[in-house]
């Protein structure tokens, strides 16, 4: 166990905010991504509670860039009966609003507030379609707005939910390291 312990190196690999700016290549980059995501609580690979979330980018029909995700909820999430319990809607949302300040190439940013109008009830066991889009972008601060679509019996959609999160730019430390100290600091 050991042998096999020292051949996987460090014990616990860094979080992409650990690695100092120095340290990250466009390779590393993609792999710290990468990685942070695998461990999402609603896109995780390898989170075994995590829906099967997938999001992507595209347009909207007028040409507007747009990150969609697309899930389908089971009853594990449920709240009134045959709906997705509210809070688990607005984790969707954060998590889908999460890939909207790389449209607009923002860095790394921490959700700063989130506002969700609950137009309906959010129905289980259908394929939901969340879209998020940049509404404003200035300095460290960034505004998106989201919906969350549900398919109707006549083929449409409708919108049961909307989102309105504001982000906040985070200042990557350059001379950071694991310890939370800086060589700067002594």
């Amino acid at each position: 166990v050991s042998a096999a312990r020292a051949s996987l190196g460090e014990r616990q690999r860094r979080r992409w905010y650990e690695v100092p700016a120095d340290e990250i290549d466009d390779e590393a980059e993609v792999r710290l991504r990468r990685e942070h995501r695998d461990h999402s609580l609603f896109r995780g690979d390898r989170n075994p509670l995590a829906p099967p979330l997938t999001v992507t980018t595209g347009e909207l029909d007028d040409g507007t860039p747009v990150v969609v995700g697309e899930v389908r909820v089971d009853r594990g999430r449920e709240g009134p009966p045959g709906r997705i319990h509210g809070g688990y809607v607005a984790g969707l949302f954060d998590d889908v609003l999460s890939g909207v300040p790389s449209l607009v190439d923002a860095g790394p940013v921490v959700t700063g507030r989130l506002s969700i109008r609950y137009r309906q009830p959010t129905p289980l066991d259908v394929d939901l379609r969340f879209e998020a889009r940049v509404v404003r972008h200035s300095g460290r601060r960034l505004v998106a707005r989201a919906r969350c679509l549900a398919p109707r019996a006549d083929g449409g959609q409708e919108v049961t939910a909307e989102a309105e999160a504001l982000f906040v730019s985070i200042p990557r430390r350059s001379q950071e390291v694991a310890g939370g100290t800086t060589e700067d600091d002594g």
